[in-house]
């Protein structure tokens, strides 16, 4: 059985643990704003597919944002908005003393990126500047890292597929930093290279790119931060839904990235303009085991279940009698459930890369993992 590892429980956690913070901010009177883009009506459909996106990021962002206090101006800005329009709106929040971070939702129009960078980098909450941002990563990659990573305290093999994409290039960075060596994937790559490793993760927002060619039993975690709107009202991640119930945990799309995403901002904005100390949000890992623990429970309930002189209902030592292909359940039971331990001095909190800045914002693009691919929420 999969384990869902729920990124709404993460939120809810998030809005638990800073509400209390309310006072200060709106006493202070703290603003945020989320600026985003329109389609034209000429624009092609996955142009307004990406930003249909956005929009429901921005929107997310501002219930975040306003349940821990701050003001939350949700700017939208018209179809065909030239460069000094823009600059216009952006600049004067860079002025504004009391708004305290700023948002540029992507995917600005390609013409306008080079306004982003104007974007004051104390206030770049979310780190879109190259090198200038005070984090090391935008918030999807933190969050990523940190559902990830009760998951890795033994340092096993992790897949990033989608690598060289703006979310993709922090969470590479996150990984690194903190002492694993992930297995790189983008446009060209053999995806099937994910079976060889014990967590996957996908940053590509292209949908149904990995399936069940891709995804194993063995996976102790697959994280899956595609996010597409349909035309149905649905929304699609970047794993094919006949793979979704095959590795032992994985991250629901919706429900799973976007609302880590979200309370990964409230956590900085806290711990940037009111507590520097503030008690981060963690991910309780669900049962799992270890491709050895996998594979010896496999084959000691197969050897079981074939031995001539056992009785077809026969328990085992500890009392299960297996009578079928393992499932993730019963082979957690077998061992005797539960997630192994944190390892000592494994990190509580959002990770630190000493030095190393994330690589320039890219907008996404709902096709395969590919230079410059970005990413949904």
């Amino acid at each position: 059985m999969t384990e869902l590892v729920s990124g709404r429980d993460v939120l809810r956690q998030a809005r638990e643990l800073y509400a209390h913070y309310r006072p200060d901010v709106q006493q202070a009177g703290m603003k945020v704003a989320v600026i985003r883009f329109t389609p034209k009506e000429t624009d092609p459909p996955d142009w307004r597919i990406r930003l249909e996106a956005s929009r429901i990021s921005a929107e997310q962002k501002i219930k975040s944002f306003e349940h821990i206090g701050f003001q939350a101006d949700h700017v939208v800005l018209p179809p065909g908005i030239d460069r000094a329009g823009f600059q216009r709106v952006l600049e004067s929040y860079n002025a504004d003393p009391n708004t305290r971070a700023i948002i540029v939702q992507f995917p600005p129009p390609p013409n306008l990126m080079p306004v982003v960078a104007r974007l004051d980098p104390a206030k770049d909450i979310d780190a879109l500047l190259k090198g200038r941002s005070p984090y090391p990563a935008c918030a999807t990659a933190e969050g990523i890292y940190r559902v990830a990573e009760p998951f890795a305290t033994d340092k096993p093999t992790i897949a990033v597929v989608g690598s060289q994409g703006f979310v993709g290039q922090g969470v590479v960075g996150l990984l690194q930093a903190n002492g694993h060596d992930p297995i790189t994937l983008d446009y060209g790559d053999d995806l099937r290279r994910v079976r060889d490793a014990d967590i996957v993760i996908s940053v590509t927002g292209n949908p149904g790119i990995l399936g069940t060619d891709h995804i194993q039993p063995h996976h102790r975690v697959v994280i899956d931060s595609g996010f597409v709107p349909q035309a149905d009202g649905s929304v699609r991640g970047d794993i094919r839904p006949e793979a979704s119930a095959i590795a032992q945990n994985i991250t629901p799309v919706p429900g799973g990235i976007g609302p880590v995403e979200m309370a990964t901002l409230m956590e900085r904005a806290i711990r940037q303009e009111v507590d520097p100390n503030v008690t981060p949000w963690k991910v309780t890992p669900g049962p799992f085991l270890d491709r050895a623990e996998f594979a010896a429970a496999a084959a000691s309930k197969a050897a079981t279940a074939n031995a001539p002189t056992s009785p077809a209902n026969a328990p085992t030592a500890t009392g299960i009698a297996p009578t079928g292909p393992v499932s993730v359940a019963e082979a957690a039971r077998l061992r005797g459930g539960g997630a192994p331990p944190a390892a000592p001095g494994a990190p509580a909190g959002p990770p630190r890369i000493p030095g190393q800045q994330p690589a320039p914002a890219r907008p996404q693009q709902p096709q395969q993992p590919q230079q410059g691919g970005g990413h949904t929420r």
